[in-house]
């Protein structure tokens, strides 16, 4: 091992496509689940659109070791996703992750972002304790999101059930607004704004949607997993929910995640709706588009062995708790 090991941290050019599509492939074999990480094509698709602005560990050779991102989904997701963290296996115990990391903070404030939020593996804490110690919090956790054919090289895998994932959220400024939740999730929900220094307001109005809900799904077959993006609660809400989760139920997905806009008055109502039909909470992901809240809830089809969910402190061990908690209680009454 290279003691002296002093690789350029930068954002990353066209260039350097093919070998981060290498760095993928040594991490993660062929096992990685989005399918763009191998493609130089849609990785330069996605680098011009600016909907991912890569972070790359670079050997004076030109050999890419390392990789991070701020990944958005569209043009008004103001909170992006922080992801696609990997260290090439020869390369650990450098501190890489964490350089890789402190830029990416850089490029956040760059680009003005109000913060962002990640996906933490919950097979080991490593990268875990990389976003505590810049401060980050836990807002949830999503149960078997990945599936057992992911496989990190020279870590702990478990190929016999699926990860699921911590969800933490760094704060870099705020939107202060008003949220609508039922009135059983205020207190954790105002505990986890506490906890991040974000103001918010929470009510919960007993008033159902108007007009026509809208509303978006997408299928990951490779995965297994679909999601349901709200933009509009509708008086027709229960209705398009239940045919919209018919439809995806076709296609034997292992769980669902639905996006719903905590900022508008019915979200209240809608929750407990989708509650009803077994949905729960997943995560709050503050300022995600448009700098409004949203609130990532879940609906799980397979048995997920919950004691392989290791957290990194317990912070993290009370958002497990609770949304395993949430799972149970809406599974008895589904």
């Amino acid at each position: 091992m290279n003691i002296n090991l002093s690789p350029e941290i930068s954002l990353i050019t066209i260039d350097d496509l093919p070998r981060l599509i290498e760095c993928v492939q040594r991490c993660y074999g062929e096992s990685y689940p989005n399918p763009v990480m191998y493609d130089v094509v849609q990785l330069e698709g996605v680098i011009k659109k600016k909907l991912m602005h890569s972070v790359v560990a670079r050997l004076d050779d030109g050999r890419i070791i390392g990789h991070c991102a701020l990944s958005f989904d569209s043009s008004d997701n103001t909170s992006p996703e922080a992801g696609k963290m990997m260290v090439d296996p020869d390369f650990r115990g450098h501190h890489i992750a964490e350089l890789m990391a402190k830029k990416r903070i850089e490029v956040a404030k760059e680009l003005n972002l109000v913060g962002f939020w990640t996906e933490c593996v919950t097979n080991h804490p490593y990268s875990q304790k990389e976003m505590i110690s810049f401060n980050a919090i836990e807002t949830g956790l999503f149960i078997g999101d990945v599936p057992p054919t992911l496989v990190m090289q020279d870590l702990e895998n478990f190929q016999q059930t699926r990860m699921s994932l911590l969800t933490f959220y760094l704060p870099i400024q705020d939107h202060p607004h008003i949220i609508f939740l039922p009135s059983q999730h205020i207190e954790h929900l105002e505990n986890l704004a506490q906890s991040l220094n974000l103001q918010r307001s929470i009510l919960s109005p007993n008033k159902d949607g108007s007009g026509v809900t809208k509303l978006e799904a997408t299928i990951n077959v490779d995965i297994q997993t679909a999601n349901i993006s709200i933009s509009h609660i509708g008086k027709d809400f229960n209705t398009v929910v239940k045919n919209t989760l018919n439809e995806i139920e076709l296609s034997n997905v292992a769980s669902i995640y639905l996006d719903l806009p905590i900022e508008l008055e019915a979200a209240a109502n809608a929750y407990l709706a989708l509650e009803d039909i077994g949905f729960f909470w997943g995560s709050w992901l503050p300022n995600y588009r448009n700098h409004k809240d949203i609130l990532r809830l879940q609906k799980i089809y397979q048995k997920v062995d919950i004691d392989t969910i290791h957290c990194a402190r317990k912070e993290g061990e009370l958002v497990k708790k609770y949304v395993i908690d949430e799972w149970a209680r809406v599974s008895k009454t589904n």
